[in-house]
């Protein structure tokens, strides 16, 4: 019985999840806050890292502290600017629609998918930077930072990689061709990081 009860809940949940999706398209736009937010977190924690080494004060330790708090903070940033966004589109979509149903926002489960998927994808955009920072911080948790640069470099695009090839086969395109696009970035990121630093000054 209890089992059985356990399940009808998973299974009511789950059919409310995919009734808000239709009505909201959840999963679309927190795919994009995903992909966005990973990218940002790959990109800065590179950014940190090369930046870090050519200003000949990297350690480690040093990197690693200050990429989980950098990690963390552009996390927290992503997914407030995601939940006041999404609240502000969320709620002109809801009006949009209550405007052709003629229903009453009170009385309506609509008005509850629409804030569930403010939830839902500010949410996903404030996590995703996270772990995307932690990746290419690895090397650095295990090696010297001398020794760490080359692995950490390589894993963050590998990272991109991935990411961009997921894309391309979500969208049907050429998944090579977006998973280089993606880690194209990671180089170009890295590149200007390096010419445009202050060291060099």
């Amino acid at each position: 019985m209890g089992k059985r009860t356990f399940r009808d809940r998973v299974n009511k949940r789950l059919e409310k999840f995919y009734l808000y999706s239709d009505m909201t398209d959840i999963v679309s736009v927190s795919r994009r806050y995903f992909v966005i937010g990973f990218f940002d977190g790959v990109l800065t924690i590179l950014g940190l890292i090369m930046g870090a080494h050519l200003s000949g004060e990297a350690s480690s330790q040093l990197i690693v502290s200050a990429g989980i708090a950098t990690g963390l903070a552009l996390g927290i940033s992503s997914g407030w600017g995601a939940y006041e966004a999404e609240r502000v589109e969320q709620t002109i979509s809801l009006r949009e629609k209550q405007r052709a149903l003629l229903i009453d926002r009170d009385s309506c489960a609509i008005s509850e998918a629409h804030r569930f998927a403010v939830i839902i994808s500010s949410l996903v955009h404030g996590i995703a930077p996270i772990p995307a920072a932690i990746i290419p911080l690895i090397p650095y948790m295990f090696l010297p930072s001398e020794v760490a640069l080359i692995p950490a470099i390589a894993i963050g695009l590998v990272s991109l990689f991935i990411v961009g090839a997921f894309m391309g086969r979500i969208s049907k395109k050429n998944i090579i061709i977006s998973g280089l696009r993606m880690a194209f970035a990671g180089i170009a990121t890295l590149i200007i990081v390096t010419v445009l630093n202050p060291s060099h000054l």
